[in-house]
């Protein structure tokens, strides 16, 4: 198994694509890690009020007078770390349920399991999470900020995990027919071992995927949920950023720096978990491999005059239907 894994390392770490998705999604990273820590001015300072980009402030002011480079990377770390979060949520769950859900398909535990598959997929994550956090608000006037964002991840990720886990179950109905599986069976290995350790490893691509969409797919629905009122507005995140914008007609007044703050990490992100996924669907399709020859000959020749030499039949062929 270490072998296994170590070639898979070895190979997306020569991949370009890969490499140029995680540095570019690395530096999305690297602005709000830097902004959890320092930004150019505080984030409640105030200054002239919708000033466009100078040098004194990058990125202009906006409708409130706070510097708006200050607001985005004081904002980016939280979305990313929601964003991560429900991807790794979406990934686990899918995996694990389309590998039992696959495995064990053909008993009343892979009904069982088709059953909530189905049902998940007619949940929508963010009407969910409406309701959810309404019925918070409700019992508690002062609702805790991470338990917010904690809402937020499990209700998108128990409403995200469906159509996952329908591609790994079908990939794992077809591995599960194979030789070496039905050995396996045979000799009476145990199921958990052949799950894990035979299994698994061929659906990774598929599980790594997931989380690629996953950590968009959370952070585009948490900015949703932001700019639907779900989360308290006093919180720095970017959907906070996009509903003030929203709410002051931003796009009307052609404050465009302001809202040009607030895409570009989602912009940074998805251009990097999109090189990341052309990376990855490389790895996964050997057709989509950029295939280079070892020895590339200096010249090629080819004779001016070429012999047409007639081959005999061998034995009875010609009679043959």
């Amino acid at each position: 198994m270490s072998k296994y894994y170590n070639r898979i390392r070895k190979t997306l770490l020569n991949n370009k694509f890969i490499l140029a998705g995680l540095v570019i999604i690395l530096v999305d990273f690297a602005i709000g890690i830097v902004g959890a820590f320092w930004t150019p001015y505080p984030v409640s300072e105030t200054f002239g009020i919708s000033l466009p980009p100078s040098s004194a402030h990058i990125l202009g002011t906006d409708e409130f007078g706070h510097d708006v480079l200050s607001v985005m990377m004081a904002s980016t770390l939280t979305s990313l770390i929601v964003g991560i979060s429900v991807g790794a949520s979406i990934a686990i769950i899918s995996t694990l349920i389309g590998l039992f859900g696959g495995y064990y398909g053909g008993k009343i535990s892979g009904v069982i399991i088709d059953i909530l598959t189905i049902t998940a997929l007619t949940i929508p994550g963010v009407i969910l999470l409406v309701i959810i956090e309404a019925y918070f608000r409700a019992a508690s006037s002062t609702i805790n900020i991470t338990l917010s964002y904690i809402i937020v991840v499990i209700g998108l990720a128990i409403t995200s995990w469906a159509f996952g886990a329908k591609q790994i179950r079908a990939q794992v109905l077809s591995i599960s027919k194979r030789d070496y599986i039905i050995a396996s069976r045979l000799i009476g290995e145990k199921s958990w071992r052949i799950i894990f350790n035979q299994i698994l490893p061929s659906i990774l691509p598929l599980t790594v995927a997931q989380f690629l969409f996953g950590v968009l797919y959370g952070i585009l629905s948490l900015i949703t949920a932001e700019f639907w009122g779900v989360l308290p507005t006093n919180i720095n995140n970017l959907g906070t950023m996009l509903f003030f914008i929203s709410s002051n007609g931003a796009y009307l007044s052609n404050q465009w720096w302001w809202i040009l703050g607030a895409i570009i990490p989602i912009m940074i992100l998805g251009a990097g978990l999109g090189i990341l996924n052309i990376g990855i669907d490389e790895f996964i399709d050997p057709r989509l491999k950029e295939v280079k020859p070892k020895v590339i000959p200096e010249k090629i020749v080819i004779p001016e005059e070429q012999e047409i030499i007639e081959v005999p039949m061998l034995g009875n062929y010609k009679n043959r239907k």
